[in-house]
């Protein structure tokens, strides 16, 4: 027993000389250690060789939808709200206590706990407000935009509303540039419309005093119904008129244009060639004083004039402006119009006048001006 561990003893110490004095090659340590021991692995086998990654779940996701893209940089809006119990963890400001989802006091009862009741005593109330759904509009908790809504400014009000500038060509400046709460009140108001103010001084807000001190000022316009005759949002007719300049007229004005003979801007619908729609110091709102309104389309046959009808400084004293059963767009028939200031007595005791009864004046007059006193036609001169 003794000498089988003296021999053991002798062989280690053999084979560690061996490895010291032969270098560390595997191939070396290995064929020495095969000698001695069985069991040795093959010199291909690694035995700290990874087979497979360990399996996280971020690398999962990047095997399966390829390398993460850099996270994107984080916006900050500048405009986000926190509701003040939110942010200072006072759930049960609004919630039931023990962490209970239900509400302490039904809406918009609640809201009014710490803000101002906007809806007692009005009598305009936005539809969401009178029915207490404040989240329809706001976040209760926290929100991207000022006063905690959900969206921003006319985007919100497009969540129910059309889009009011879809309704024509024409649109209003106020609207297409402007925010809806320039002029309507987001909860509840004394005027229709949800107005903040009149019609009359949302209007003047923006448009100069078109009354100022006229003289006669269109009903309409007297009573500040602007929304009368004009859309506030958009329309088809220039002006925002809702209908055409002919239509929107005719819908106070009915008993035009029905007689034979009509005065032309009255059959284009043209009332506003001689009317201002809104003020003037003329009578019947016209732009100007007859004849001068009246020069503006039909030669002005006074400039040169020897002698002129009185009455011609007055057009409409014998005609009408806009429709006649007469030519000519005469107030009355002829006779009957020249009967009112000239005496048939008077007539008929002027010898020019023998045999002309019953026809017309104008055979033998001019009824405007002329080269005679008596504004005698040339051919009534050579009889």
């Amino acid at each position: 027993m003794k000498n089988r561990r003296i021999w053991l003893a002798v062989l280690c110490a053999s084979v560690v000389g061996v490895l010291l004095t032969d270098g560390c090659g595997t191939a070396t340590k290995r064929q020495w250690l095969t000698t001695f021991f069985d069991g040795v692995p093959p010199e291909s086998t690694g035995t700290n060789v990874v087979v497979a990654p360990v399996a996280t779940e971020t690398n999962a996701a990047d095997a399966v939808f390829g390398a993460r893209a850099a996270a994107p940089e984080m916006i900050v809006n500048t405009n986000a709200s926190s509701h003040p119990p939110f942010a200072k963890q006072q759930c049960t400001e609004c919630h039931e206590a023990g962490g209970g989802q239900g509400m302490r006091v039904k809406l918009p009862d609640l809201c009014f706990n710490c803000h101002k009741d906007f809806l007692t005593g009005v009598k305009v109330k936005h539809q969401p407000v009178a029915e207490g759904d404040c989240m329809s509009c706001h976040e209760p908790h926290e929100s991207n935009f000022k006063h905690l809504l959900v969206k921003k400014g006319n985007d919100l009000c497009l969540n129910c509303h059309d889009d009011p500038l879809a309704a024509g060509k024409v649109k209003h400046q106020a609207v297409e540039s402007g925010d809806c709460l320039d002029c309507h009140a987001p909860h509840a108001t004394e005027f229709k419309g949800l107005l903040k103010k009149s019609v009359k001084d949302t209007c003047a807000d923006c448009h100069d005093d078109i009354v100022g001190k006229k003289k006669f000022v269109h009903q309409p316009v007297a009573d500040g119904d602007c929304l009368e005759c004009h859309a506030p949002h958009a329309a088809k007719f220039k002006g925002l008129l809702k209908k055409s300049v002919k239509d929107t007229c005719a819908d106070c004005h009915d008993d035009l244009a029905k007689k034979k003979v009509v005065h032309q801007p009255v059959g284009d619908g043209d009332c506003l060639a001689c009317h201002n729609p809104h003020a003037t110091d003329k009578k019947f709102l016209v732009k100007k004083s007859a004849p001068t309104l009246c020069w503006d389309c039909h030669d002005n046959f006074l400039e040169k004039a020897k002698f002129q009808h009185d009455v011609v400084e007055d057009c409409t004293s014998c005609h009408d402006p806009h429709q006649s059963a007469e030519n000519g767009l005469l107030a009355k028939n002829i006779l009957k119009l020249c009967g009112d200031c000239h005496d048939d007595k008077d007539l008929k005791a002027d010898k020019g006048h023998i045999g002309a009864e019953g026809k017309s004046c104008t055979v033998c007059h001019d009824p405007h001006v002329g080269t005679d006193k008596n504004l005698l036609k040339p051919s009534a001169k050579a009889k």
